[in-house]
């Protein structure tokens, strides 16, 4: 994609549009920095801006879906989307070992000062109690232990790594890019704080994290299909049997494999539970190639899984266990981590991707998205579970509480996420206002980075958008228009109806003429639909509106005077209500300049009034018959003056209605000298009902010569229609 490319980002309610256009750069196009940030970027979009991930996929690949899986791709894709991957799986990883760092510094840092802090507090209200003092402490950074800290982190990344590579290849690569940076994260900083010691919480972690990335991959589609509960349900039984099948096969295909690797000569002696481990990585991958529906990845993962397992087993109890923990603790937690995170990483996908790839799969096939997330989450949680469980059989109730609660949260996250941070959101918002009042004219700027473009989940109120919205529209109404539309099918419509209540305020208020109040009604932003108060209000305004411009349209400044009467009378009515609230004591100011302006307009009128039409209807007269015709001599001289002229022009008789315009044509002949003909043609009676040229020429004619009887010595030659028709203007 070139520099001057340019993409405009879509809000609906599940799809929010920014209306401001925004350069999108492809990876060949953007800095260093914006390279390096690309995965949590994806991060980003995927929790809170679901969209945005939509259309950068829609943009690589338009007929890519938005919730794809490697495995699915063609062979022939976008370069892109390649370099989208290493991104993903090369820069991520080392992301997310810098954040855990980050993290466990600032931990370790932050408490050790509060406890000091406090310590001196805490020893004084001790001695008071006469109770033993608590030591000081040697130095604040012992808080988290820097062994631990290697721990977290080599562990967290190699989770990183192997979690999201095989969970993109196998459920999707959204559901890989969300399990994979924020299962490492936690689970890094979860054993930097713990250690070792942290495994049973790590399992509840990884339920959360399966249910969250399960939640959001239901997200992604735009259309979801109305599908019946009792479908549904059953979808999820399916799958679940299914899920529960895979497992059974794969236990069976590793401890096959494992009975086996007992019988081959090895340098590293194996117990029973090794091989098994390395054998159920041989089934894992089997399963898994067969994502790909090819013999060749099903061989070629399967003895990739064998080898790398069996590999880190025997570093784990070949080296990492011999080594000296008083001496090189350091090196032992980095070696733990490293290959105590890949080992974990497989046996999350054994228990965690496979159960959930099926279940969801065929769930999906029968229920839908979200049936298919569910059975995916309850069919890898509960294989989970029962393996936690078959090693700490005495934690099994705590197991079986975080479990559940990890999986409603992980699935609830659009309701608990957007109330937890909309403090946060709200003060970001509240700065934008702020900056916005100082620099006006950067309105649609911060209008962009308020957090209803960002955030689509968020269905609290967002106070002070409405004024973002009102501030944009006087600089940029297209912009805000683009804006409102967008937001008007989201959680945030009040917004859009009190900033187009605040902007049809001031259309109405700044009317200071009677033309400018009969077209503000095409101004007006509210729906004639609004209720409420400033509805009925809105609407009064919007007739009345009408009304004036139907006043001005009337010729006669009488029927104009007539109609704005109404309409003051109605405003009148108006002002007479009892309602006390600002808003209506507001719409009162708008109604009672809207009356003074009006009642001055009026007023003008009755000084303008037309002077009655003497004239008495009928027909036309005829000067042989009846003796009441006036003449008109100054008419009459004129017309004999134009017409002796050598180039006499077309004539035009103009005036009101009835003031004898068609008299005097009658009896021009009676009036003009005898030099002149008169034929009289009324262009209201036959040759009004011609069909077409030939027809209308005929009766012309025809007129013509009837006339042409008034003058003896005027003959016509006769007229034939028929020769009309052949040849009509000659």
């Amino acid at each position: 994609m070139k520099n001057n490319d340019s993409l405009i980002i879509p809000y609906q309610m599940d799809s929010l549009v920014c209306p401001i256009e925004k350069k999108t750069m492809s990876f060949s196009t953007r800095s260093f920095f914006q390279v390096l940030l690309t995965p949590f970027q994806m991060f980003f979009w995927l929790i809170f801006h679901p969209s945005a991930w939509r259309n950068y996929i829609n943009r690589i690949e338009p007929t890519l879906a938005a919730d794809f899986a490697l495995a699915d791709l063609p062979p022939q894709h976008h370069p892109e989307l390649k370099r989208l991957w290493y991104s993903v799986f090369l820069i991520q990883p080392v992301l997310i070992g810098c954040l855990i760092a980050i993290v466990l510094l600032t931990i370790n840092f932050f408490f050790g000062f509060f406890i000091e802090g406090l310590l001196p507090v805490i020893n004084m209200v001790f001695e008071l109690m006469e109770m033993t003092q608590i030591p000081e402490s040697e130095t604040i950074a012992n808080m988290i232990p820097f062994e631990n800290m290697i721990l977290g982190i080599s562990y967290g990344m190699m989770l990183c790594l192997v979690g999201s590579l095989i969970s993109s290849f196998t459920v999707s690569f959204a559901f890989g890019i969300v399990a994979g940076t924020l299962g490492g994260l936690l689970t890094g900083i979860l054993f930097g704080i713990a250690g070792t010691t942290g495994h049973i919480a790590g399992i509840s972690l990884g339920i959360f994290v399966m249910s969250l990335a399960g939640s959001i991959l239901a997200s992604l589609p735009l259309e979801h299909k109305e599908i019946a509960n009792d479908r549904q349900f059953f979808g999820v039984i399916i799958g679940l049997t299914i899920s529960g099948l895979v497992l059974v096969m794969g236990s069976f295909l590793g401890t096959t494999f494992g009975n086996l690797l007992k019988l081959l000569p090895s340098f590293v002696q194996l117990t029973i539970a090794q091989a098994q481990i390395i054998g159920m990585a041989a089934a894992a991958g089997l399963i898994i190639g067969w994502r790909f529906r090819d013999w060749r990845w099903m061989a070629t993962l399967a003895l990739l899984f064998t080898s790398l397992i069996w590999l880190l087993i025997s570093l784990i109890f070949n080296v990492v266990n011999y080594i000296d923990e008083d001496q090189m603790l350091w090196l032992k937690r980095l070696l733990s981590g490293l290959t105590g995170g890949t080992v974990n990483a497989f046996l999350f996908t054994i228990l965690f991707t496979l159960p959930y790839m099926f279940a969801s799969l065929l769930a999906r096939y029968i229920a839908g998205v979200w049936a298919g997330i569910i059975a995916g989450i309850l069919g890898s949680g509960s294989a989970y579970l029962l393996f936690a469980i078959i090693v700490a059989p005495e934690l099994y109730l705590w197991l079986l509480g975080g479990g559940i609660f990890s999986m409603v949260l992980g699935l609830s996250y659009r309701k608990w996420l957007p109330l937890l941070l909309y403090p946060f959101t709200a003060t970001w918002n509240g700065l934008l206002l702020i900056a916005q009042r100082r620099q006006p004219e950067q309105s649609v700027k911060f209008l962009h980075q308020h957090s209803v473009f960002w955030d689509e989940h968020q269905y609290l109120p967002l106070w002070g958008l409405e004024k973002q919205l009102v501030r944009v529209y006087e600089h940029d109404q297209q912009a805000a228009t683009a804006a409102m539309s967008q937001l008007s099918a989201g959680a945030q419509n009040w917004a859009v109806q009190a900033a187009h209540l605040e902007l049809d305020s001031q259309f109405l208020m700044a009317c200071d003429s009677i033309f400018e109040m009969a077209e503000v009604h095409q101004t007006l932003l509210s729906s004639d639909k609004l209720a409420g108060t400033a509805g009925n209000w809105l609407n009064s305004f919007r007739e009345m509106s009408l009304d004036i411009e139907a006043a001005l349209s009337q010729q006669g400044h009488y029927q104009q005077h007539t109609m704005l009467k109404n309409v003051i009378g109605r405003l009148k009515g108006a002002l007479l209500g009892s309602q006390s609230s600002a808003e209506a004591q507001r719409f009162r100011e708008i109604a009672s300049k809207w009356q003074t302006l009006l009642e001055k307009f009026a007023a003008e009128l009755l000084d303008m009034q037309d002077i009655p039409n003497p004239y008495t209807f009928g027909p036309p007269l005829n000067k042989k018959v009846h003796d009441v015709f006036a003449d008109r001599p100054e008419v009459t001289t004129r017309l004999e003056q134009l017409l002796q002229t050598r180039h006499c022009p077309p004539l035009l008789l103009y005036g009101q209605r009835r003031t004898g315009k068609t008299t005097l044509l009658m009896n021009l002949d009676l009036l003009l000298p005898k030099t002149f003909v008169m034929l009289f043609v009324d262009c209201q009676g036959p040759l009004a009902w011609a069909r077409d040229h030939a027809s209308f020429f005929y009766q012309l004619g025809r007129t013509m010569a009837e006339a042409a009887k008034h003058y003896p010595d005027l003959t016509f030659p006769p007229l034939d229609e028929e020769y009309l028709r052949i040849d009509p203007f000659t």
